[in-house]
């Protein structure tokens, strides 16, 4: 799982850094046998409450093949996707902001667009996936407080609001509080495209509605021509 690799990557920079490796390996190993029992616990109780969302399936439909070979061992798969769906609900925000860097001199916009994610609707828990920009603008008045951080962290922070049960508007706007708490930049904006599978597969069963929303703080809300400058930037090459 997605949840895991990360984790293995944490722990080795992490034990890396430790006084004593062994010591902290032997620490580290009791809590990944304890995480991985309460997951494996979490895996069985789910599976079961799919089992009987399949029965309450054929219920309503009789007709609905449960010898279907295709549906053995659908229970447990829905319950393992369902965990590395939401596995952002397990990943620490400060961690991920943990390493930065000195802003020096660059008072300019920096963008990371086009960052794929996948959710889950809070009130149908039906995928929404599509595309989020990220940009904020470093604060150089505060000299070595003011901080950049490398571009992978804008993806993984992404990941770590996307996958869980959401709202997209939430989404956004947890997304531009994280950078401004944790990097402090002069202004930080936001933009989440979102394909919903609550409005494409069902109820008005739009295949081609995107939702757009929006989060901005700082110089982004108070200059126009910086947040023209944002959007301009993540429209090109469409």
């Amino acid at each position: 799982m997605a949840f895991e690799t990360t984790f293995n990557k944490d722990l080795a920079r992490t034990m890396a850094r430790a006084v004593n490796p062994e010591e902290f390996l032997d620490a580290e190993l009791v809590k990944m046998k304890k995480r991985a029992m309460e997951l494996n616990l979490a895996r069985e109780t789910m599976a079961q409450g799919y089992k009987i969302v399949l029965d309450g399936l054929k219920l309503a439909f009789p007709n609905l093949d449960m010898e279907d070979k295709n549906l053995v061992g659908t229970p447990n798969r829905m319950a393992r996707a369902l965990l590395e769906v939401c596995s952002g609900l397990g990943t620490d925000e400060k961690e991920i902001f943990s390493s930065t860097f000195p802003a020096e001199n660059y008072n300019d916009v920096i963008i990371l667009k086009d960052i794929d994610y996948t959710s889950l609707c809070s009130h149908h828990f039906i995928p929404f996936t599509g595309k989020a920009h990220v940009g904020y603008l470093p604060d150089t008045s505060k000299g070595e407080e003011s901080r950049v951080v490398g571009l992978s962290k804008l993806a993984h922070i992404v990941d770590c609001h996307a996958q869980r049960p959401q709202l997209q508007e939430r989404m956004c706007h947890n997304i531009m509080n994280s950078i401004k708490t944790e990097l402090k930049p002069a202004g930080v904006m936001v933009v989440v495209e979102g394909s919903h599978g609550c409005l494409t597969c069902r109820s008005a069963k739009k295949a081609n509605a995107s939702m757009i929303t929006s989060a901005l703080d700082g110089k982004f809300r108070d200059d126009s021509k910086l947040r023209g400058e944002f959007l301009s930037l993540i429209s090109m090459n469409k």
